[in-house]
């Protein structure tokens, strides 16, 4: 035979029953806090804001080219961009030309300039 269900007592006089009384109360009011006063009380704790403060600018660089390299060449790709202080897909670019203008035929040498601008 099946156990019968323990009753929730919600209207029990014990303490260990639901007070309905503290379930309705309406919450208090929230003072209204203006944006100056908001942003004192931000600077006064530090807090920093996540909202970017420029719109920021649409790339031309969006086709998106992964590959896979020998150990340590990435991180020597890095450090050649940073002594060019440039980002990894303008050093790309410019080691591209290098090659063209190395390897590369006339024909390639114009349509690499024509996709980037260069002159």
């Amino acid at each position: 035979m099946a156990k019968e269900r323990e009753t929730l007592n919600l209207f029990s006089d014990t303490n260990d029953g639901i007070d309905l009384e503290e379930l309705t109360k309406k919450p208090a009011q929230s003072k209204h806090i203006g944006k100056a006063q908001l942003e004192d009380i931000a600077k006064q704790t530090g807090f920093v804001s996540r909202l970017p403060r420029k719109k920021r600018s649409r790339t031309k660089y969006t086709a998106q080219l992964n590959i896979k390299v020998r150990e340590g060449v990435k991180p020597l790709f890095q450090e050649i961009g940073e002594r060019l202080e440039t980002f990894d897909n303008e050093t790309f670019e410019r080691a591209m030309l290098a090659l063209i203008e190395k390897e590369g035929t006339k024909e390639q040498l114009t349509r690499f300039k024509e996709l980037t601008n260069v002159r």
